[in-house]
């Protein structure tokens, strides 16, 4: 099985290890951006798309996740 954005083999959550690192990460700094700023999952993936300083992966990770309209909170979970 690909990966569900490159064409890498895919392991957990079928991303391949780059994405699935980047998806963990994400998933790790929603807690603090949630708690300083009160912010949306959707919200904070569309400030990860636009932050000049996000890597390649996270930013790739994050625009799958809004087209796929993955629906979060981490805080909850």
């Amino acid at each position: 099985m690909h990966c569900k954005i490159c064409s890498r083999e895919a392991g957990e959550k079928g991303y391949c290890k780059l994405h699935m690192t980047a998806y963990e990460r994400i998933l790790e700094k929603y807690v603090a951006w949630k708690k300083a700023l009160e912010i949306s999952w959707k919200e904070y993936l569309s400030e990860i798309v636009k932050n000049p300083l996000t890597g390649e992966w996270a930013k790739e990770v994050a625009e799958h996740l809004i087209r796929d309209g993955e629906k979060r909170d981490v805080a909850d979970s």
